[in-house]
């Protein structure tokens, strides 16, 4: 089995390729695990279920480096807000949306 993190050969050794892990490693760090100590299968998705609770912050954290540099408009805010904000942010984040609606300049 081959994906574009991972290969598995016939005899069930598992490694991660190097977009693998560049990309998961980081995520498996944060509970604990070392991406180059999984050796199967089985072994990467019992890591992938220890890391879990752990995914929205990696998100987040993705997120803001992948954004640093884009404008930070209403539109982004809300993008932020829809990913990783309370319901409350959310509304209020809605609230500022319609509000820009309907102010057209003209």
């Amino acid at each position: 089995m081959e994906t574009q993190d991972y290969i598995v050969d016939n005899d069930g050794n598992f490694r991660f390729t190097m977009p693998g892990l560049r990309s998961q490693a980081p995520l498996l760090a944060k509970a604990g695990i070392n991406a180059l100590e999984i050796k199967t299968y089985p072994e990467y998705i019992q890591a992938r279920q220890a890391a879990s609770p752990y995914f929205l912050e990696y998100f987040r954290e993705e997120a803001d480096v992948e954004l640093r540099d884009k404008p930070n408009t209403l539109e982004w805010n809300a993008i932020r807000s829809i990913a990783f904000g309370t319901a409350e942010e959310q509304l209020k984040m809605l609230g500022k949306l319609r509000l820009k609606q309907t102010l057209k300049i003209v």
